[in-house]
């Protein structure tokens, strides 16, 4: 490993050696959801597209109101959807709906709590005093014809896609999945399905990825596993940097005699950008960045550390990829204790309760275990290490 560097230096490091996903698709509103634009989407008519009425009651003109006049007969009824019917007169009102065009003639709408209506007349409460214009959203007034509303590399969620719907974009322009290779290694390791031996454990941080990826919407995922043979992991990198947007390598990346990923990678795409980061878990992280090839994020193979890289630099530089920017970072107020080297950052996994989060340190980064219900990561600085901490605001990285 080289000498280590701070959480900060290696995000930095990943930042910018990452490029944008340039390829596109057309999804479908309802598989939108969670995919990062890659068009604007522009108000296609002035917003609201009509006077409309945002109160039920009645319409009238205010001019009246203000000689006096405090009782109307109802000449017609505005529902919503309806084309618009015309006051002809002062002396008679146009009986309105929510979300209805505003009558012609009309410059005001009265609640239906402030009237009663009794045979096809609506008379005006005593003390009432409408203002002109009132329960009026008027045309035009929340955006312009051609406006942006929606920049691109933002990702779509409901707010979005309700614009989007409203707009008739029906088939928003998103950034297309990358393709992201996961390689696990390790002759101790069997898949899940199978009965492990006394001597062997089943893989599960492949699973965890590839949920979590699947869920956020970050990428397409192929999986494989290696055993600890340097002439098979050459093999299978040489075919993965060719048809991979990004990949992901787990274990085999410390200074045993059997780790064998970081020099089959240094073989064929140079010294790393970095190898050993200031951190607990996760401290023999490295990273490549060659060009012409795809970035590589090679992980240790103990689960926390796994999963624990994987929010605080993976699943950041997806969405990095995905958006073309990096993503904001919550500091939220932690509780609890911890134990890391003094000189290292902390990456605790996490429950996040009530806009607050309760450190659950596991015993050693093998114990998965003590993950289960809990949300993400905090990194924490490790001079706080052993501290009661209260409050104590720190960054939050989900898992996913």
């Amino acid at each position: 490993m080289q000498q280590l560097i701070t959480v900060t230096e290696a995000e930095q490091i990943i930042q910018s050696h990452l490029l944008p996903i340039s390829r596109t698709e057309a999804v479908s509103l309802t598989e939108a959801g969670g995919r990062y634009l890659k068009q604007a989407i522009r108000a296609d008519r002035p917003l609201p597209p009509f006077d409309r009425v945002m109160m039920d009651g009645i319409a009238i003109r205010h001019s009246a109101h203000q000689l006096g006049k405090r009782h109307f007969s109802i000449a017609a009824t505005q529902a919503a959807g309806d084309t618009p019917v015309k006051l002809t007169d002062k002396v008679t009102c146009i009986e309105v709906m929510t979300g209805g065009v505003l009558p012609e003639g009309c410059d005001c709408v009265i609640p239906v709590e402030e009237i009663t209506v009794s045979q096809n007349e609506a008379t005006v409460r005593v003390g009432y005093s409408p203002l002109k214009g009132q329960h009026i959203h008027r045309r035009g007034s929340d955006t312009a014809e051609g406006a942006i509303l929606v920049e691109t590399g933002q990702c779509l969620q409901s707010p979005e896609l309700t614009i989007a719907a409203s707009c008739g974009v029906t088939e928003p322009t998103v950034a297309a999945l990358p393709n992201i290779t996961l390689i696990s290694t390790g002759d101790e390791l069997v898949a899940p399905e199978q009965i492990p031996g006394p001597h062997q454990i089943r893989r599960s941080h492949a699973t965890a990825l590839r949920c979590s990826i699947a869920a956020e919407k970050l990428g397409h995922v192929s999986e494989q596993h290696l055993a600890d043979d340097p002439a098979q992991l050459e093999t299978a990198l040489k075919a993965a940097l060719k048809t991979s947007d990004l990949l992901v390598l787990t274990g085999g990346v410390s200074r045993g005699k059997y780790d064998f990923v970081a020099p089959v990678l240094q073989q064929l795409l140079g010294k790393p950008k970095f190898h050993g980061i200031a951190q607990r878990p996760g401290k023999p992280m490295a990273f490549w960045a060659a060009p012409h090839h795809p970035p590589v994020f090679a992980l240790p193979g103990n689960p926390v550390s796994v999963m624990a890289c994987a929010a605080r630099y993976l699943f950041p530089a997806l969405r990095q990829i995905l958006g073309g920017s990096s993503s904001h970072v919550d500091s939220l107020p932690t509780h609890g204790t911890f134990n890391c080297p003094p000189q290292f950052t902390g990456l605790i996994p996490c429950r996040l309760l009530n806009g607050t989060l309760e450190l659950v340190p596991p015993s050693n980064s093998g114990n998965f275990l003590s993950m289960a219900g809990t949300h993400g990561i905090a990194e924490v600085p490790g001079k706080l290490t052993r501290t009661n901490l209260e409050n104590h605001l720190t960054r939050f990285y989900p898992w996913g």
